[in-house]
């Protein structure tokens, strides 16, 4: 398909099919401008280990305990406790004290309470040094970070995935970028196979419950056919940011799925992540009144722009059903209209007309 640019204008339906890949390029943009990546932690992390001063093993380690929690604001809990694998003791140590406060990421909630195990089996593997375990496998390539990743204990294909992220982010950015989707693993990487098959309009592919024609099987055709398009992506998506360190199949990934819940009943929209990290800092500072959070939300301030930032803007009524489903059933994309007046909508005029009160 070509990579050339549809022009888009207010009133447009965008659940279109024709419209699709066009919208998703802008998305995929905006994801990459204001660093609003699942959990947001493509400025948090950097954020956090320059608040701090880390060092390259305190970093590696602040990446492997935030390849268990998947939640930064937990992350920094048990790193005040013990921020490098010397005081593993004391750090798990507190999480064992306060396990039932500390907020797992959904995604990695069933491996909390394997977290001393796997934490353990970790510093076996890494004992010569995470740094120079990291650089080994870069040497390796992608092939060699996927098999550094995966032989750690609890990381199965989706939390391997993100857990390199986070490696990237804060061991080294140099580190290879994945050379793929990984999109033959059926179960492993059905939800950004998904949203790749929104995008290019193939819904009869999306394999959902509200597809229930489609049974998940797909010809190594059509698989190929899907990993080729997913490259067309990354190309164009360069081709569009220019300088962009983080455009690939890493980050890439999390827009496809996000997208994808674009098309699902309360589930995601653009600047997403950043409201739930707004909603997750305050619910920590409440569970945490002896915590200082000002590294998060000074973070915030120095990405986000004001009208992304619900801390600035009482009258967003955050992440609600009417904001979760507004593309769904109007076919309007909302929160991107700064950055691209087509995406003018009814939803962001109701809230910047005050039509939602202020917001507790």
């Amino acid at each position: 398909m070509s990579a050339t640019a549809v022009e888009l204008t207010r009133g447009m339906d965008f659940r279109l099919r024709q419209y699709r890949r066009e919208v998703f390029q802008r998305f995929y943009t905006f994801h990459l401008r204001y660093r609003t990546h699942p959990g947001c932690v493509y400025f948090l992390l950097p954020a956090l280990a320059e608040a701090r001063g880390w060092d390259g093993e305190q970093r590696a380690w602040a990446a492997w305990i935030n390849g268990n929690t998947q939640n930064p604001v937990t992350t920094w809990l048990l790193m005040r406790a013990g921020d490098r694998p010397a005081r593993a003791d004391q750090m798990l140590a507190y999480w064992r004290e306060h396990y039932r406060s500390l907020d797992w990421d959904t995604d990695r909630r069933y491996h909390k309470a394997r977290f001393a195990d796997a934490t353990a089996a970790y510093l076996d593997a890494t004992r010569g040094g995470q740094v120079r375990y990291w650089s080994a496998a870069g040497r390796g390539g992608w092939g060699g970070m996927w098999r550094a990743a995966t032989a750690l204990a609890t990381m199965g294909r989706l939390s391997a995935w993100s857990y390199l992220e986070y490696v990237r982010l804060l061991v080294d950015p140099t580190l290879p970028d994945a050379d793929t989707l990984l999109l033959a693993d059926r179960a492993g990487s059905r939800s950004h196979r998904n949203g790749l098959c929104r995008v290019l309009g193939l819904d009869e592919l999306d394999w959902h419950d509200s597809n229930p024609r489609f049974d998940g099987h797909y010809p190594p055709e059509v698989v190929r056919h899907l990993e080729a398009e997913a490259g067309r992506l990354v190309t164009e998506a360069a081709r569009r940011n220019p300088g962009e360190a983080h455009v690939g199949y890493l980050t890439l990934e999390s827009a496809l799925c996000t997208y994808k819940s674009w098309h699902r009943p309360r589930r995601r929209y653009p600047n997403v992540y950043a409201d739930m990290l707004h909603d997750r800092l305050h619910r920590a500072e409440r569970a945490w009144p002896g915590v200082d959070f000002g590294v998060f939300w000074h973070a915030r301030r120095d990405t986000l722009p004001t009208h992304l930032r619900l801390e600035n803007c009482p009258t967003d009524p955050g992440c609600v059903p009417e904001k979760q489903d507004h593309y769904r059933l109007t076919g309007e994309v909302i929160m991107m209209q700064r950055d691209w007046p087509c995406f003018a909508n009814s939803l962001n005029d109701k809230i910047d007309a005050g039509a939602f009160g202020r917001r507790r």
